[in-house]
């Protein structure tokens, strides 16, 4: 058993993890511990029973005699709280629990896969101790077998010294599409095909590979990542553990997971309190799985909040999804949430579609602009919420999906209730844990930061050498009302790095109807001046765009419907604004 702890160690001792072994009465019989957190930790324990520290994975698994994790604040000791534990009970030949081994990391950088790879490896401790009496013999895998088949969503395999497959679990059986009793004793590279790179470390006498895949299990290729243990026995391989992930609807899903670098935390830029306690109380969220509702003006960064809670969660290797509840039609809302069937409707593909929950199965779904959902809708979502289970549109079969659900809003969501536009029943659901985005008019301290830090980014973009900005523009950014937040003041620079002729920004650089509200800069407050004013900063930017929408709302930071409203709300024409002879939208 010490020789597979060594082993084990081996194995993972450059992820920075520890790994306890433990005895029937939580007493600890070894630990190796990686210099990351012999350095930190001051954990001085000799029992990890539940009776001596509370809940605890290890402790707990014992109490419960089942493979258990256990993250962060859910540990009842205090300085477990940094940690999260993999844990996975250990039994002798006759079924008698005699300890457990756990697998402890610091809770954010913890592998999704690493509960599944210490009950692989409990498993094989049990069957060395089942092979030193009865010789190999084929009932020695009947015991962890069921345990496997119940307990991990991930698919499972365990190879011999041959190569040919031991035990599987009910996932990685439902991968080739045939029974167990087919599979058993066949050899693994006859029955599975995968890329010259795999097979090259798959040869390879390492401990732990972990690798975003091509596999064929006979019935077309598909996206997985997989991680691949080799168990060693005095120096040599006598077995191999394989745990595989399906990436869903990979051709499909490749999109949403984004070859792009979603945002994270880095990326939100301010030293302001009110973005310093919006960012700390985001860091929070993302260790949970409660519903987050991000509430600010357009313009804020809610979704650069989403992306970065999603980035900071033990989520983040899975798809992060996002849906504009404004931007869709209401006859393909119900649709694009929960995915249609083959002939759903005229006009539906023949093999149907997945929705944006199922492809945000096992990460994060991000619904912007959800005070737009439109009512007949919400009863539908709320269902979704409560059970993790959707049904496509034209079918009557339900599917789990597991997901992080972040909402966001620029309305005032109990207004909308109070009006009957929003379920009272789905903004409770939503608003579990809410977080407040400023204004920027709220937090000018940031504009100094955020002004370096535009101007460098399209420095980069259109190879420019802008070196700042003149103390009058400047004085001009601390006392706009700044309607359209961040995304307006990263719209100005952006327009105003390419018109300078000179290696600073100047007031000549700067749109006219930022530069007519410095007369107004001595206003004792910046409120009065929006509600006054919104109505002449909306003209003023459809005279300079000569009516141009789609301009018009890019240089307000607002989206075109937003601005559609705002032209009914005054009573202004657009045509007003146009020449004769053009027509933008």
């Amino acid at each position: 058993m010490f020789t597979y702890m060594v082993d084990l160690f081996n194995i993972i001792k450059k992820t920075g993890f520890m790994i306890t072994l433990i005895d029937n009465n939580g007493i600890i019989l070894d630990t190796y511990i990686t210099p990351n957190i012999l350095g930190k930790t001051k954990i001085n324990l000799v029992n990890l029973s539940e009776k001596k520290v509370g809940t605890n994975a290890m402790g707990t698994c014992l109490y419960l005699d089942k493979p258990i994790e256990t993250w962060g604040w859910e540990n009842a000791y205090a300085d477990f709280h940094d940690f999260t534990t993999s844990a996975s009970p250990i039994h002798d030949i006759n079924g008698k629990l005699i300890g457990c081994i756990g697998i402890t990391g610091y809770a954010d950088t913890f592998s999704q896969h690493t509960l599944a790879m210490v009950m692989a490896i409990s498993h094989t401790i049990e069957n060395q101790l089942k092979l030193s009496v009865i010789n190999n013999s084929k009932d020695s895998f009947d015991h962890y077998s069921s345990i496997i088949h119940q307990s991990v969503s991930d698919a499972i395999i365990l190879t011999n010294e041959f190569g040919n497959i031991d035990v599987l679990n009910k996932a990685a059986e439902s991968l080739f599409s045939v029974s167990e009793k087919e599979l058993i004793g066949k050899k693994f590279d006859d029955i599975v095909s995968y890329t010259d790179s795999f097979w090259k470390y798959l040869k390879k006498n390492e401990g732990f590979y972990q690798k975003d895949v091509l596999l064929d299990f006979g019935n077309g290729a598909m996206e997985c990542k997989i991680s691949l243990t080799h168990l060693k026995a005095e120096g040599k391989i006598n077995g191999r553990i394989y745990i595989i992930k399906k990436v869903k609807d990979s051709r499909i899903n490749r999109s949403y997971r984004e070859d792009k670098r979603l945002y994270s935390f880095d990326d939100i830029i301010g030293e302001s309190t009110q973005i310093k306690e919006a960012i700390e109380h985001a860091k929070i969220a993302s260790k949970r799985h409660s519903n987050v509702l991000l509430m600010g003006e357009s313009g804020t960064g809610k979704e650069l909040f989403a992306q970065a809670i999603h980035n900071y969660s033990s989520r983040r290797d899975q798809p992060f999804v996002a849906l504009n509840c404004d931007a869709l039609p209401l006859s393909l809302v119900e649709s694009e949430l929960f995915g249609y069937e083959g002939g759903a409707f005229t006009g539906a593909k023949k093999q149907g579609q997945p929705g944006k929950f199922e492809l945000a199965d096992g990460g994060t779904i991000f619904l912007d602009e959800i005070g737009e959902m439109p009512l007949s809708i919400q009863a539908s979502l709320l269902r979704v919420i409560q059970d993790m289970e959707i049904t496509r549109v034209g079918g009557n079969k339900k599917k789990k999906v597991d997901v992080m659900i972040i909402s966001a809003t620029n309305k005032n969501l109990i207004e909308e209730v109070q009006k009957n536009n929003f379920r009272l029943d789905l903004f409770y659901r939503l608003n579990v844990f809410n977080i407040t985005i400023s204004p920027l008019r709220e937090r000018k301290e940031d504009i100094v930061y955020l002004v370096k830090y535009f101007i460098n980014k399209y420095n980069k973009k259109f190879l420019l050498n802008i070196q700042g900005i003149e103390d009058e523009v400047l004085d001009l950014f601390m006392h706009y009302h700044w309607l359209g937040n961040v995304r307006e003041l990263e719209n100005v620079l952006e327009r105003a790095v390419q018109v300078t002729a000179k290696n600073y920004l100047t007031i000549k650089d700067i749109p006219i109807y930022l530069k007519e509200n410095l007369t107004n800069k001595k206003s004792n407050s910046d409120l009065p001046l929006i509600e006054n004013r919104e109505k002449d900063v909306i003209v003023k930017t459809l005279k300079e765009t000569k009516g141009n929408i789609k301009e018009a709302s890019k240089i307000l930071g607002i989206g075109r419907s937003t601005l559609y409203r705002k032209l009914s709300k005054y009573l202004l024409n657009i045509e007003d604004y146009r020449n004769n002879n053009e027509f933008n939208i």
